[in-house]
């Protein structure tokens, strides 16, 4: 969920829910469609050369250059610091240690910022990469969310610096069909980051569909649930770039 299409003015209103909600792409998996298999099948081309027997992606040969020191320490200025949470409890602290692995694999740990705030007054869980530089992460999906889960959440926010100007343009052309394909591309990065540090690629579909649950049952439904693949979509997809990377095992498909 990039945050770069966010102007200024959303993030100096605060960080109360009643305004993300209205504002912050979420993990929402409500939609249908009728081209289920079509959009898997485009998502999956992300990660094919042309010939489609031969793996074309690399986790770290694709992986885009980060943002520079400075340029973060202007986006970490830009934030607001009412709500911020500056102070974690021990649970709330060992998840996001835990976050290492995935950062470490992605070569992101110095340069991605927590921003950990309160979505008062109604609890809303969300989980976002802002200007490719800093994760908002919602005191409610740091406590819904286990250690595992977050980290698969993580590593999908990872996977949109990968497509991260397709983004931009298919949300300022309003294309959701392109913007389901990209979130599914995402879901891909962040399924061969999952297995490269060992950890089960079940637990994305799982936080994903906790965080939809959580928020549907606090905020109410999703008011962009027309940008984001089905849970079935979501779980065909997931199961097509395991089955993929399954079969170009040792061939670099995730970087080893």
């Amino acid at each position: 969920m990039p945050f770069e299409h966010l102007s200024p003015q959303t993030f100096t209103a605060g960080w109360n829910s009643s305004r993300l909600a209205a504002a912050v792409i979420g993990l929402s998996l409500f939609s249908t469609s009728t081209r289920a298999e079509d959009l898997i099948d485009a998502a999956l081309k992300f990660f094919l050369a042309n010939d489609s027997n031969t793996a074309g992606f690399d986790l770290d040969k694709s992986r885009p250059q980060p943002v520079t020191s400075d340029y973060k320490a202007m986006v970490l200025n830009s934030l607001p610091k009412e709500g911020r949470l500056t102070k974690l409890n021990e649970l709330r602290q060992r998840k996001l240690d835990s976050l290492g692995a995935v950062l470490r694999l992605h070569q992101r740990q110095s340069v991605y910022d927590f921003a950990v705030f309160e979505s008062a007054p109604k609890p809303f869980a969300f989980i976002g990469l802002h200007q490719r530089a800093v994760l908002l992460i919602s005191d409610a999906a740091l406590d819904l969310l286990d250690a595992e889960e977050l980290q698969a959440s993580v590593a999908h926010e990872i996977g949109h610096e990968y497509v991260w100007a397709e983004y931009r343009d298919a949300t300022q052309r309003h294309d959701n069909l392109r913007l389901k394909e990209l979130e599914l591309i995402c879901d891909g990065v962040a399924i061969l980051t999952l297995r490269r540090v060992g950890l089960d690629p079940a637990r994305l579909p799982t936080a994903a569909e906790k965080i939809t649950n959580f928020n549907l049952l606090s905020t109410g439904p999703a008011w962009n649930a027309e940008r984001y693949p089905s849970a079935g979509e979501r779980r065909r997809f997931a199961q097509a770039v395991v089955n993929w990377a399954d079969s170009h095992q040792g061939s670099g498909v995730t970087g080893k």
